[in-house]
């Protein structure tokens, strides 16, 4: 403890729990909570003895707290009782929900150079992929990000004035880039510009700043001196995320540095007029957002982690990145033209007829595949024997709408709307509630849209409330039970949710009921605010349907009851099973006891629908366990009409439906539920497996009569391209590396104008068979010299492809014969 606190200094203690560690989103959080107060509020991480001032997000950064350290944190001052209660309550309930990941990361190895490439000789730049997708344009050459040194020596004679012109600088940084956040309502965009503002608002950098003109250093030397200093800190970092901030310190002190100098000391992003491929050995990311998106296509960086703001921005602007790419800037001159290949991890320079044919015919094969898959996706996911259950999403912000879409949601499950009450200082107003209620049900006017009412309280605090500090919030203060003393915030929403069900199939959904009483006060509310819009002449549907949360044990016993006051129900199951088995999901000690495989759960849960389905209700399940795909068939056993799952998990659970038979699955659940114990349970899950597909061997739409390939590789990358279009494979990697490493041992060119390329391998789903017949024979290698004018292509599954290929050639060629 430092001296000067040891005597009256508030503390406590705690592990951080973040993955990431404390990087710069928790820490632009919990800086913000500490700048509300005066006194003094220090945080120490015991495994390196760093102290840091929790008013300073660089500060806190810097600390370099990792998953796993501990901590402390001490405050003293006029309001210290006040200010240790507010921190202490953000690092116990906000801190572990703060490892939101800003954009997902992808796979940081390339999948080797395609062999159409390798035999055309292309020249190729390795890298790690970390946004997908293909572009192509011409190269646009950007200066690394640095602080410059030119002013690395000048004093300043009056440091009142040095300091003036300085604070007028900071002030004009952060004024832009409030401006920039003001025009973005991307999550990520404003997660990225928040982080950067944090960084131009910190307490320490400023100080650190100002003292060094209060020594004779000019404006412009101290920003350069402090700028060096914590990008220095950051770079040493044990965190891979925590080291890529160093490039947004530098960022924000060039910034500061043009301001004060009034030019460019960067190089600027030149203007962009044509398709452009930026090419540099790092990025800034308000260099990105400085470009113009429109003929942006593509970045290729020499230093970057995929944790760099730059590359999460890159994701949510959807522009293929390759990184890790060495001696960048003397591999590519500005204006040529190359090729972004960041699905495989790859640059192409000198782009030939043969590249361009092969990502011409790329773009084919993943556009006719995206194509099929939104057919299949837009049908009901309907079980073998004909069991229809919808896939809706979880969402909450009006970029998760748009991806539910995208995936073929059966609608919204389950949409959030507390999540737009939280980190704000004031509730949102009714327009602002009804404009995203009405665009999720323009978005889906076949489909219900269920919204269900603020859910605060537990794990999602916001500060209007001011709620009561309760030693276990999950069971306390929450959802329903806040409603009584907040009718405002309620009638607000209601009256948003009721005007927004003119436009669609607006459905509203009441979390934590536990008993008859709370349902039928809510729905006195729901009559009032319907009566208000009725007397102002606002549209809505009266016939609003109403649905709750089972999330309360209780509930189950009154469903006969319930069933009289409501339309439908949706099983809550992170909650239900939090309470069934009175186990804290955060308490490490005892997590292990819940376990939704448990029998007693799997019965409860059983009770609840079969009781439901009796009085002739609607029942969904929203939760975890909805979207574990290995729960799957228990889900279908209990015959749910609904499943809600996060946008990504749609296509998945829609193909993986359609494998199964319900009464398959009703048999299995009725086993499970007389097991002993979960790990009886999860054995006979297993064990339990889709009915065989009925997959032909061989079907028209992996016969191809008209080929265009001209050469063996070609040939190759088209029956692979084939395959995963039809859904044999997801892995044409290693599909075709399979079909090359048959071929390297001897020809499959058989002679007679025929060739057989085969191979066993798990990288197909079914066993296979296709063909191409080519517009002109082609060379292959072949037994007698002759070039080759059609191809059978074998490919089957290992289990038991030794027996079976041997019976597919014999039935193929005893009827040529």
């Amino acid at each position: 403890m430092p001296p000067e606190l040891s005597s009256t200094a508030l503390k406590f203690s705690f592990v951080c729990p973040l993955t990431a560690g404390i990087h710069a989103r928790p820490a632009s959080q919990l800086a913000e909570v500490a700048n509300n107060f005066r006194s003094e509020l220090v945080l120490t991480n015991l495994r390196n003895s760093r102290e840091a001032n929790t008013k300073s997000v660089l500060s806190i950064i810097a600390a370099d707290i990792r998953h796993g350290d501990r901590c402390s944190i001490y405050s003293r001052g006029p309001d210290e009782q006040p200010a240790h209660a507010a921190v202490r309550r953000f690092v116990e309930e906000t801190l572990p929900l703060s490892d939101l990941p800003l954009a997902k990361s992808y796979a940081s190895s390339h999948g080797g150079i395609p062999r159409v490439l390798q035999a055309a000789g292309v020249t190729c730049c390795v890298g790690s992929p970390v946004s997908p997708g293909i572009a192509s344009g011409k190269v646009v050459r950007v200066s690394a990000m640095s602080l410059p040194k030119a002013v690395s020596q000048e004093t300043a004679s009056n440091p009142e004035e040095e300091i003036a012109r300085l604070r007028l600088a900071m002030t004009a940084v952060r004024a832009r880039l409030r401006e920039n956040l003001a025009d973005f309502n991307s999550p990520v965009r404003n997660a990225v510009l928040e982080a950067d503002l944090a960084i131009a608002n910190d307490v320490v950098l400023t100080e650190r700043i100002e003292e060094q003109v209060c020594r004779g250093k000019s404006a412009g030397y101290a920003v350069v001196e402090t700028g060096a200093y914590f990008a220095d800190v950051l770079r040493h970092s044990g965190s891979e995320y925590i080291r890529e901030r160093a490039i947004d310190v530098e960022e924000i002190s060039v910034q500061i540095l043009e301001e004060l100098y009034g030019a460019d000391l960067q190089s600027p992003v030149p203007a962009l007029r044509e398709p452009s491929i930026i090419v540099a050995e790092n990025l800034g990311s308000q260099q990105l957002l400085a470009c113009d998106q429109r003929w942006l296509k593509g970045i290729v960086l020499e230093h970057s982690g995929k944790t760099s703001h730059t590359l999460i921005l890159a994701r949510a602007h959807a522009l293929p990145a390759v990184v890790g790419v060495k001696d960048v800037r003397s591999q590519f001159s500005a204006g040529q033209v190359i090729v972004v290949d960041a699905n495989r991890g790859l640059v192409i320079s000198g782009v030939s007829t043969a590249v361009e044919r092969f990502y011409s015919r790329e773009k084919q094969t993943l556009d006719r595949q995206r194509e099929l898959s939104r057919e299949d996706l837009s049908g009901a996911a309907s079980t073998q024997d004909g069991k229809v259950i919808d896939v809706a999403a979880n969402a909450s912000s009006e970029e998760e709408l748009n991806r539910a879409l995208q995936n073929g949601a059966d609608g919204i499950g389950l949409f959030r709307s507390e999540m737009n009450f939280l980190e704000r200082e004031r509730p949102p107003s009714e327009e602002e509630e009804f404009a995203i209620y009405t665009q999720a049900a323009r978005l889906f006017p076949e489909h219900p849209v269920i919204v269900r009412t603020f859910d605060c309280g537990g794990d999602k605090s916001a500060k209007y409330l001011k709620l009561p500090r309760e030693t276990n919030p999950f069971l306390g203060y929450r959802g329903v039970r806040l409603y009584a003393e907040h009718p405002s915030l309620l009638r607000t929403q209601l009256r948003a949710i009721l005007r927004s069900s003119a436009h669609g199939r607006i459905q509203v959904m009441v979390p934590m009921i536990s008993s008859l009483q709370e349902i039928t006060r809510f729905k006195d509310e729901l009559a009032r605010a319907k009566e208000e819009l009725e007397r102002e002449n606002l549209a809505f549907r009266s016939d609003t349907r109403i649905g709750i949360m089972i999330e309360v044990p209780s509930v189950a016993f009154i469903l006969d009851q319930l069933c009289g006051e409501v339309d439908f129900f949706s099983i809550g199951t992170n909650d239900l099973a939090q309470y069934f088995f009175a186990v804290d999901r955060d308490n490490s000690k005892v997590i292990e006891l819940s376990d939704v495989l448990h029998p007693g759960f799997l019965r409860f849960l059983k009770q609840i629908t079969d009781d439901l389905h009796a009085a002739g209700k609607w029942v969904g399940m929203c939760g975890d366990m909805a979207s574990e795909i290995r729960y799957l068939p228990l889900l279908l056993g209990l015959e749910l009409d609904e499943i809600s799952v996060p946008p990504s998990e749609i296509p998945r659970l829609k193909r993986a439906i359609r494998q199964y038979s319900a009464a398959d699955c009703n048999s299995l659940l009725d086993h499970v539920i007389r097991c002993t114990d979960a790990t009886a349970v999860g054995q006979l899950l297993a064990s339990a497996r889709p009915r065989k597909s009925t997959e032909p061997l061989l079907s028209k739409e992996l016969i191809l009569l008209d080929s265009d390939s001209r050469n063996k590789e070609e040939a190759m990358q088209e029956l692979v391209d084939n395959f995963f279009i039809a859904g044999r494979t997801e892995d044409r990697q290693a599909l075709e590396n399979a079909l090359w490493a048959r071929e390297a041992v001897y020809s499959t060119g058989l002679g007679f104008g025929f060739a057989t390329p085969h191979c066993k391998t798990d990288a197909v789903t079914a066993n296979s068979i296709g063909v191409l017949r080519f517009r002109q024979p082609i060379n292959w290698g072949s037994l007698d010299s002759e070039p080759v004018c059609m191809v059978i292509f074998i490919a089957m599954r290992e289990p038991q492809a030794d027996n079976d290929h041997m019976q597919v050639f014999s039935a193929i060629f005893g009827r040529t014969t």
